[in-house]
């Protein structure tokens, strides 16, 4: 059975006929929340309070006469309602009146000019003035249109537009008119008076009709049996409806349309333009939306299209499996405030997982993760439940009710097919994965699942892959599913993920030594960093013994990688490791390498012992291998790279070792380490004759020296270019370094050096910056003594200013205010507050001794 939209149920049944009530039945009708207005041929307007009864096993409405009012003899042939000003308006004859909505009083010189010859009346539903207090109308007279402002006491016109045809039905949004005349659809922006024709109509095969479906956009009985929808622009945004019976009236309630035929109401969706509803009814005069309800009068009857709870309606759509029209009729659910926000998501994710569940039950496994990935606030759990073993033993969890019809193990559902079942197994597997990282609650289930599924679909790697990053598995189950499947390699790391470090390096060590066997392997390194993570040096040193036995790199990188070496645990400390290494030279360099470049220890015989490490591998491949070999080159490298950057080798041990050897390079760094940078460069410039190296060696061992010491390496070099017995050939890289480094060479030492012969061109840089330099130094003297003196005389004038240093005139009969004895010609000292004594009395310059008076500290 399809899934029903309305109910049709009466509301009026017994309309009070003031008249003949044979001569009288409905003209037309409004409605204003629970108020129904009713227009007869009689001229009579009949008010109505609509009330609602029932339970939840049904409701009906009753309706009770509130007012009648008598407009005039003729036919009432339109009511329009305007509850914001609680004006009710009236068309009869070609006259508008403006009644109050409740006691059905003519409102006095509300129309102070009267409103004649109209047709029509609408009102703006997405009106341009943003005052509350008013509404705007429009009114269609035999050739124009009219827009008028009303409010609760009056209504003024604001702006007409002529017209060739009469208009048969209109409806206003916002600034444009919709309207059909007997020939054509017609769209008037009453702003600015421009129209747009739409499409041709016949009005022998089809009623003119126009409906507002929503802002910007209206609906129109279209020729051939089309129902048009057209946007303000003129353009259509959905497809037509196509129709099959002559339609009589239309009326909207969103989203639905329902037509009014001879025999029938139909509903349609504007969503897809298809047919709905069928609802059989005879005598319908017309069908008119008015305040979010359908009604559909007949001569004395006025019956209801009552909406199905939309809940309602979207779960007999879900039945159908029409997925996507039940979340459209979800959305328009909030827009018609049957459904608010929360109740909305909470609607969404119910479509979601009824339609996810009923495709995991159809088998089609892809289509249902799809709609479980957008369900939200959906318990992963209950999904999981339709697979039993992958189910966390301890979790207790029922099945919602909403869907519990599509209860049934996985089993069931693929009828054992051992295909469908893996399918099914990696649906769920990319489901769990795609919401591991929004989960937050009960992420023991979600993990413990995703173990259990990887080992079901034999997916190791990802098994390893997966318990190698932080994971929330419940450890007891875990533990147990690993060891029952043989999967010792991730029973490893999963115990050395949980602390159990003891227990995981037993098993990797047997996979690695092949007593058990898996299908993954654990890599040595691997094992260097399980033992990383434990303090228990008997641990340590047990399962790093055995990986050095068998991978030296692997085994040192307990030490150097993960930097487990601890100077204040005995059996870590660098020197108890580097015994315990002695024997695996390639750990023991490793390890060395460690300490002096990385860990950057500041002692001596490590450095030293490094060096030699190097120079016996160097010299043993110089015996075995040619100077091009690249291990050759490699080794050479590393050596000059301890030589540059370290300091603390006994550089005198290291050149006897290489001294009678072609290691120049070698021997120039070790004399430059012993601070002969004559013999170094000496070495590089005529034995490897290597300018370029030269002047690196001098950029080198010049780093962090005060400038007397730079100038004594550089000169160094120019003193070899200049001495040596291949002079000539020097001269080139003299002058360029000459030159180059112009402000590190003394000029006084290199001019006594330079020959003779040298012309001045050849010298000219370098002399030109020493004579600058020269009196550039001379001239900044001459500033810092003028300086100096200015500040002395300042430093002298403060002194002045801040002693008192009026005359002191001592005569015959002036005493000593210590000893009470004259002055004469004696020695005597004054002091700041007057006091004056001999030299010899007074015992601190800076303590008055009649007072004690500390002057110094007054001053601070």
């Amino acid at each position: 059975m399809a899934t029903q939209m309305f109910d049709l149920i009466p509301v009026l049944q017994d309309l009070k006929i003031l008249g003949d009530k044979f001569k009288t039945w409905i003209e037309c009708m409004d409605c204003a929340g629970q108020n129904i207005y009713v227009g007869t041929t009689d001229g009579c307007v009949h008010y109505y309070m609509m009330g609602i009864s029932g339970d939840s096993s049904g409701f009906s409405y009753q309706s009770r006469l509130q007012q009648q009012r008598i407009i005039g003899k003729k036919p009432i042939t339109q009511i329009m309602t305007a509850p914001q000003i609680n004006v009710l308006f009236v068309l009869s004859d070609g006259y508008i009146t403006a009644l109050n909505m409740f006691s059905l009083e003519v409102i006095t010189n509300y129309i102070r000019e009267k409103i004649k010859g109209v047709t029509l009346m609408c009102t703006n539903e997405t009106p341009m003035s943003k005052n509350p207090s008013c509404v705007e109308v429009c009114i269609a007279r035999k050739k124009s249109i009219q827009m008028y402002i009303a409010t609760s006491d009056r209504i003024v016109s604001s702006t007409e537009i002529s017209l060739y045809d009469p208009p048969l039905s209109m409806a206003m949004d916002g600034e444009f008119v919709c309207l059909a005349s007997s020939f054509q659809y017609v769209l008037i922006n009453v702003n600015n008076g421009k129209t747009q024709n739409l499409f041709p109509i016949v009005v022998e095969e089809t009623r003119p009709i126009v409906k507002r479906i929503s802002q910007g956009e209206f609906f129109v009985n279209g020729p051939s049996a089309l129902g048009m929808f057209v946007t303000t622009t003129g353009e259509s945004a959905r497809a037509p409806i196509s129709l099959t019976d002559m339609i009589q009236s239309v009326a909207y309630q969103h989203p639905y349309l329902a037509f009014l035929s001879r025999s029938k109401i139909v509903v349609y969706s504007i969503f897809d333009q298809k047919q709905k509803q069928v609802v059989n009814f005879k005598r319908g005069l017309f069908v008119c939306s008015c305040d979010k309800k359908i009604f559909v009068p007949t001569t004395k009857d006025i019956h209801m299209l009552c909406p199905i709870p939309i809940h309602q309606q979207i779960k007999g759509l879900l039945k159908e499996g029409k997925m996507d029209e039940a979340i459209k009729l979800a959305d328009a659910g909030v827009h018609i405030h049957e459904l608010t926000a929360l109740q909305h998501k909470k609607m969404i994710t119910y479509i979601h997982k009824f339609a996810g569940f009923s495709h995991l039950q159809a088998c089609e496994f892809d289509k249902a993760i799809h709609e479980f990935d957008q369900a939200e606030d959906l318990d992963f759990r209950h999904i999981i439940s339709l697979y039993p073993s992958l189910l966390l033993d301890s979790c207790q969890v029922s099945f919602p009710d909403d869907v519990n019809e599509f209860y049934r193990n996985i089993l069931l559902v693929v009828n054992d097919d051992t295909n469908e079942l893996q399918n099914a197994m990696h649906a769920l597997l990319k489901y769990l994965k795609n919401i591991r990282n929004k989960v937050i609650a009960y992420r023991k289930e979600l993990d413990t699942s995703l173990l259990k599924l990887y080992i079901e679909l034999c997916q190791f790697d990802e098994l390893i892959e997966f318990l190698s990053y932080d994971n929330d598995c419940d450890l007891n189950e875990s533990i147990a599913t690993l060891a029952e499947n043989e999967r010792y390699h991730a029973l490893a790391i999963l115990y050395g993920n949980y602390g159990s470090i003891a227990e995981s390096l037993e098993l990797l060590i047997k996979l690695a030594s092949k007593e058990i066997d898996d299908f993954t392997k654990p890599s040595l390194r691997y094992i260097a960093e399980v033992i990383s993570r434990t303090t228990d040096t008997s641990l340590i040193w047990k399962y790093t013994t055995w990986l050095l036995d068998h991978d030296q790199i692997a085994g040192i990188e307990v030490f150097t990688k993960y930097h487990l070496m601890d100077e204040s645990v005995e059996l870590l400390k660098a020197s108890y490791i580097l015994d315990k290494v002695e024997k695996y030279p390639v750990a023991l360099r490793q390890f060395l390498e460690y300490l002096v470049f990385e860990f950057q220890i500041q002692k001596e015989q490590y450095h030293t012992k490094l060096g030699i490490i190097y120079i016996e591998l160097i010299l043993s491949l110089m015996k075995n291998a040619p100077k091009s070999d690249s291990n050759l080159a490699e080794e050479r490298d590393s050596l000059r790279k301890l030589l540059e950057e370290s300091s603390l080798f006994r550089a005198q041990l290291l050149l006897s070792r290489i001294q009678n050897t072609d290691l120049f390079s070698e021997q120039a760094l070790l004399y430059g380490r012993m601070g002969l940078h004559d013999k170094a460069l000496d070495i590089i410039v005529n034995r490897l004759l290597d300018h370029s190296a030269a002047r690196h060696y001098c950029a080198t061992f010049a780093k962090g020296k005060n400038s007397t010491e730079r100038k004594k390496i550089y000169f160094s070099l120019l003193s070899v270019y200049l001495t040596s017995r291949n002079v000539d050939t020097n001269i080139v890289p003299a002058l360029e370094l000459l030159n180059d480094h112009e402000s590190i060479i003394d000029p006084i030492q290199a001019l006594q050096l330079i020959p003779e012969d040298w012309s001045i061109g050849a010298i000219c840089k370098f002399l030109k910056y020493s004579v600058r330099s020269s009196m550039n130094s001379a001239r900044m003297l001459k500033v810092e003594r003028g300086l100096s003196y200015v500040e002395n005389v300042q430093t002298k004038h403060a002194y002045r200013s801040t002693v008192n240093l009026t005359a002191v005139k001592i005569t015959d009969d002036r005493i000593c205010q210590v000893c009470n004895r004259p002055i004469g010609e004696s020695k005597f000292v004054r002091y700041p507050n007057g006091v004056i004594a001999h030299l010899s009395c007074s015992r601190s310059k800076n303590i008055c001794p009649v007072t004690g008076k500390n002057f110094c500290k007054e001053e601070m």
